[in-house]
C-alpha cells in the first residue's frame, strides 16, 4: 500500500514559490497565473489560494523569496578574497543567472519596486556585505567611484539577462561573442 505523505504548510508554500519562480523564468510573468502554478505544482487552485490569499499575495511572497536569493547570491559572488577580475565576473553572473534580472524588471514595471515592501533588515544587512567586500576586493579611490562600477556592472548584467540574446542578434553578435561579454567587460573595469 503506497502512503502518501502529507507536506508542511512551510513545504507546500517552498513548493508553490518553486514552481512560480520557475514559471516566471521561463515565461516572465504570463507564467505567474495561479491555474498555472497550482497545475504545475500539483496542488488545487483553493489549496494554492489557502497559502498566500490571492496571486498577489503569491506574488509579493515570490518576489520577497526571490529578492533575498538574488543577495544571498551576491553576497555569494563577492567570496572571500577573490580577485578583481574574478569578483566583476561573479557579480555579473549572479545578476544575469537565476531569473534575478527578470525579478528586478517585474518589480519595476510591476510598481512594486518599494524596499519597505522586502525584509529591509536582510537586504539591507546584505547590502552592507556587498559594498563592504566590493571595497576590499576592488580598494576603490572612493565610494562614489565603488558604487558606478557596482551600478554598472548591475545594469549590466540585468541587460543581459533580460535582452541579451535579441540585442545580440540584432548586433550580428556570435554566441561567442555574447558569452565572452562579462569578460570583456571586466577587462574594462580592472
Amino acid at each position: 500500500m503506497n502512503v502518501r505523505r502529507r507536506r508542511t504548510a512551510e513545504e507546500s508554500r517552498s513548493l508553490i514559490l518553486e514552481v512560480a519562480a520557475r514559471r516566471l523564468r521561463e515565461h516572465g510573468m504570463d507564467g505567474l497565473n495561479i491555474t498555472g502554478v497550482a497545475e504545475e505544482a500539483g496542488i488545487s487552485h483553493a489549496t494554492l489560494i489557502h497559502h498566500f490569499g490571492s496571486s498577489g499575495g503569491m506574488r509579493e511572497a515570490l518576489a520577497n523569496k526571490m529578492t533575498l536569493d538574488l543577495m544571498a547570491d551576491l553576497v555569494s559572488a563577492l567570496g572571500e578574497k577573490v580577485p578583481p577580475r574574478e569578483l566583476i565576473s561573479n557579480v555579473f553572473d549572479a545578476l544575469a543567472a537565476g531569473g534575478h534580472a527578470k525579478l528586478i524588471a517585474w518589480r519595476a514595471v510591476d510598481g512594486e519596486g518599494d524596499p519597505s515592501q522586502y525584509d529591509l533588515a536582510a537586504v539591507t544587512e546584505m547590502f552592507e556585505r556587498l559594498i563592504a567586500t566590493s571595497a576590499e576586493v576592488l580598494n576603490p579611490e572612493n565610494q562614489e567611484e565603488l558604487r558606478q562600477v557596482i551600478y554598472l556592472v548591475a545594469i549590466a548584467a540585468i541587460g543581459h539577462g533580460l535582452a541579451g540574446a535579441t540585442l545580440a542578434r540584432v548586433l550580428g553578435m556570435s554566441n561567442e561573442e555574447v558569452h565572452a561579454f562579462p569578460e570583456w567587460l571586466n577587462e574594462r573595469l580592472s
